[in-house]
């Protein structure tokens, strides 16, 4: 057992180590009077909040499940730093009118994407949006897609795996952000969240807009 321990916890620092991220702290604040809010690096979201407050933006969404939205500030950044990001569920169906990624194109009809859309304050990059689908433990094993973070001027592509928990498990799954075949970003979202980065080969709105993906997925 300490052998197999020890063997989990070399192999993930090695993979980590060779794809060149930094492990950034998670700080998470959640007072009696105060609402939850979580900082790493140097962004930090605002209040999470209930419903969808730009209804616009999910029109072709009939019933969102388990909808959310809030703020992520940065203010060590240059310029006005903010992005604004509304989240949901929804059925694959939703997507029945509008294009998708090749890696989703065939998921089950009933299959719950996560929608994601995130608008960046200043910035010429317009608005992106995430989508990710339900993995499976054999998906998970092989660190295969999850899903695509994109806009109308370029692409992260979203792989998870279950490297850091238990073979054939759901426990402790890390979303990997890919960026021209370089891991860019890294979280574990969770009661124990974990968040990788090396956003140094980023523009920095493109780094504000992986930033707000990696919040919604710690948010959710």
């Amino acid at each position: 057992m300490l052998f197999r321990t020890l063997f989990l916890l070399f192999s993930t620092l090695t993979a980590v180590a060779q794809k060149g991220l930094t492990e950034v702290p998670v700080t998470i604040k959640d007072g009696w009077f105060t609402a939850k809010t979580i900082s790493f690096d140097k962004y930090t979201t605002s209040d999470r909040k209930n419903g969808i407050d730009q209804p616009a933006s999910f029109s072709f969404i009939k019933n969102p499940i388990d909808a959310f939205n809030f703020l992520l500030l940065c203010d060590t950044c240059k310029h006005d730093s903010k992005a604004h990001i509304q989240a949901l569920y929804t059925p694959r169906i939703a997507f029945s009118d509008r294009s998708l990624p090749s890696v989703l194109e065939h998921v089950d009809a009933n299959n719950k994407l996560a929608y994601i859309v995130i608008q960046v304050a200043d910035s010429a990059l317009n608005n992106w949006e995430m989508i990710l689908r339900n993995m499976t433990y054999l998906d998970l094993n092989d660190n295969k897609q999850a899903g695509i973070l994109r806009s109308s001027q370029g692409e992260f592509k979203v792989t998870a795996n279950n490297h850091f928990g238990i073979v054939n498990s759901y426990e402790n799954i890390r979303y990997e952000f890919v960026y021209r075949k370089r891991v860019v970003a890294a979280v574990i979202p969770g009661n124990n969240p974990r968040v990788w980065l090396d956003l140094s080969n980023l523009k920095e709105e493109q780094r504000i807009v992986v930033a707000a993906a990696i919040a919604a997925l710690l948010l959710r």
